[in-house]
């Protein structure tokens, strides 16, 4: 049981999802990025899902939208949070990794 497991978790860490995230502003803002250093104050983040192991987008995966309620700059960033990781490991479980989630986060001011 326990090498089943082992196996299973193994195979959904090599076999894992290729999520695209389309990073884009829309064309009339006027938007500077933030460095590495700057912290803007407002904080969206939203979760973008995906069938076929990351290969199809079933929500939307552009920054747009996101990015439209920024004024002056913006930091952008798309990571597999805990929640991710339990939820396309659960996926690769139950329907084999049929959906995945990713987390798409954006600072602005």
């Amino acid at each position: 049981m326990k090498r089943g497991i082992f196996a299973l978790l193994l195979a959904s860490l090599l076999f894992g999802s290729c999520a695209t995230i389309v990073y884009e502003a829309p064309a009339n803002k006027n938007l500077k990025m933030a460095t590495q250093v700057e912290v803007p104050p407002i904080k969206i983040k939203k979760k973008v899902w995906y069938i076929l192991w990351g290969l199809v987008p079933i929500s939307s995966n552009s920054t747009a939208d996101m990015v439209g309620l920024c004024n002056e700059m913006v930091k952008v960033k798309s990571y597999y949070g805990i929640d991710d990781l339990l939820i396309n490991t659960v996926s690769e479980w139950l329907i084999l990794g049929f959906v995945q989630t990713m987390t798409v986060e954006i600072q602005c001011k």
